[in-house]
């Protein structure tokens, strides 16, 4: 299973002001060129802290803010100074994702395209005409449909994907996770574990599987998100999750992840890598 971090995310306050714009008029050359150092240090320190910890893939996540061009690029350029772990980039802006996916020296992943006829039309031929791999919404995250529609709708993305260009190798299905504090969401848990396997059955060549874990526990109390995240994520691994979007910094989530591994044969089983 592949651990993608989203530690890299405007949805964090300290990575936000990291990436605030700042206009010239508003401070000296001198005061620029130390925020530009301060914001760097900061990014690249968290990159590397995510690669240590065992990350695959490095997301960054400027849909809740500053979702502009520069700061993509800005952000990528960051990144890779340190690291040439594959990115995956989150935006809601097509030409935010031009101006990153120019900057990637390696394809990244897109993140996420749904059935909407903007996101079809716009983000994925964008996505092709770089070679990069796409996360493909294929559920409604507010309000999912049963297990037949949610498997039509990964069809007819799925096909539309292929026909921008971007064969099943480079797609990776995200049917989305709900909090589990509503009735709602524990319902749709359990539709997850019967459509992961079914996913594995309906495609050939196979697609890759994701999802955001920590959706699953807001709501719940914060001593409680770590553990129900951790679980949520033991069961979808079991069932074939390929990937997911995870803070790499949890030292028990990252666990979960290489025990996946070891007991699926996808990995040697070590004791200090239990331990870590």
């Amino acid at each position: 299973m592949l651990a993608i971090a989203n530690n890299l995310t405007t949805r964090n306050r300290k990575v936000a002001e990291a990436l605030k714009p700042r206009t010239a008029e508003s401070i000296s050359s001198k005061a620029a060129e130390k925020h530009r150092k301060e914001r760097t240090d900061f990014i690249q320190n968290l990159t590397e802290q995510c690669v240590k910890a065992g990350a695959d893939i490095i997301e960054i996540n400027l849909q809740q803010r500053y979702d502009e061009p520069e700061i993509m690029k800005f952000a990528v350029e960051t990144v890779q100074n340190v690291t040439d772990h594959q990115l995956c980039l989150s935006s809601r802006n097509a030409d935010t994702l031009k101006a990153g996916l120019r900057a990637c020296h390696r394809p990244p992943i897109v993140n996420y395209i749904s059935l909407s006829k903007e996101k079809l039309e716009e983000t994925l031929p964008i996505a092709a005409r770089y070679g990069a791999e796409a996360v493909l919404l294929i559920a409604d995250p507010t309000a999912p449909n049963n297990l037949d529609d949610i498997l039509k709708s990964a069809v007819v993305l799925t096909g539309a994907a292929n026909e921008s260009g971007i064969p099943n190798g480079n797609i990776y299905l995200d049917p989305g996770v709900l909090h589990v504090t509503s009735d709602l969401g524990q319902r749709y848990s359990r539709i997850l574990l019967e459509l992961l396997p079914a996913l594995a059955e309906t495609f050939d060549p196979p697609v890759k599987t994701t999802c955001w874990i920590n959706n699953a526990s807001a709501g719940a109390p914060r001593r409680l998100r770590p553990t129900i995240n951790n679980t949520l994520l033991a069961m979808l691994g079991g069932v074939g999750l390929s990937s997911a979007f995870i803070d790499v910094m949890n030292k028990d989530i990252m666990r979960t992840i290489r025990l996946i591994m070891m007991l699926k044969d996808e990995a040697i089983y070590s004791d200090r890598e239990v331990e870590r």
